[in-house]
């Protein structure tokens, strides 16, 4: 049977059967599988069967759905299978015991398929490449688990996940962690990392995207700075030269508890749509891990 296995956020490790001929997955109870999260909409998705087949179809949410690495449109189906992923704000969602599919191909479309490149092993190119970022990214997602139940405190332990989004990352210069108080939302601690060669700058980091994120609680994503509206930017993106950027909220239990952010001083286009699926499974985690710290901290 078709499973739908919480892979990142705040059910992860939980597991559901699709056995219906259609589910709607979303916040509110109203919904066949639902997932407190505060970045999912009340009726985010629906799953449905067209004879053997399975579509994913988004209603319109407020902050979108992922497929792999690309984001579906609302009002179209698309064919899901084994092995893909789905990211719905928070939670990242992985389809098992399943078909494979045409990832990404809508049902309604017309246009013929390109014909797939073959790399030298005789797979797919397309198809290798994903295997590849798919086994990446999971990989730094059980890294970042296992950082997170570890018995270091928490500067150290996040100061570890940025290491591991670096190196995960190769055309990310710098990631930083921005912590909120508890109650109000006022920075309370920066953690930052960076390349070896820009250490004298790692702290630095766009105030007006960090501030509209906390503020909106929704992520930013920014390929090409180039192309951005002026008021949507800080004076330090041009005075650092940052080519691209991408922040997340940390949200958990509904509150923001901070931000992730990372940049690009080398160019445009430093991270590609899946970093985005990537940095927003691991986020959920992230958050629920500042929180106990601040639980902690408050009963010493």
């Amino acid at each position: 049977m078709t499973t739908l296995k919480i892979i990142g956020g705040p059910l992860k490790g939980k597991a559901f059967n699709l056995d219906g001929e259609t589910i709607f997955i979303g916040r509110s109870s109203k919904n066949d599988i639902q997932i407190k999260d505060a970045t999912i909409s009340r009726k985010q998705v629906k799953l449905y069967r067209i004879g053997e087949k399975l579509f994913l179809e988004d209603l319109k949410s407020t902050n979108g759905s992922w497929l792999n690495d690309s984001l579906v449109l609302p009002g179209e189906g698309f064919e899901v299978g084994e092995g893909d992923l789905i990211t719905l704000g928070n939670t990242v969602m992985l389809i098992t015991d399943a078909p494979p599919s045409p990832t990404l191909q809508s049902r309604d479309a017309s246009s013929p398929v390109p014909k797939p490149r073959t790399g030298r092993n005789g797979m797919k190119k397309p198809e290798r490449e994903r295997r590849e970022k798919l086994s990446r990214n999971l990989e730094l997602i059980y890294s970042v688990s296992k950082l997170i139940r570890s018995r270091l405190d928490l500067p150290a332990m996040l100061g570890n996940v940025l290491e591991s989004i670096l190196e995960t990352l190769p055309r990310i210069d710098r990631a930083t962690l921005i912590l909120l108080e508890k109650e109000r939302e006022e920075i309370r601690e920066i953690i930052s990392r960076s390349r070896k060669d820009i250490k004298d700058i790692v702290r630095h980091y766009s105030h007006t995207v960090v501030e509209r994120v906390i503020r909106e609680g929704k992520a930013v994503r920014m390929s090409n700075t180039d192309f951005e509206a002026p008021s949507d930017l800080s004076a330090s993106v041009s005075t650092l030269k940052i080519g691209s950027l991408l922040c997340v909220p940390l949200v958990s239990n509904e509150k923001t508890r901070g931000v992730l952010y990372v940049d690009s001083l080398s160019g445009p286009y430093g991270f590609r749509k899946d970093d985005l699926l990537m940095l927003n499974a691991m986020s959920g985690a992230l958050a629920l891990s500042i929180e106990n710290a601040q639980l902690r901290n408050t009963k010493q």
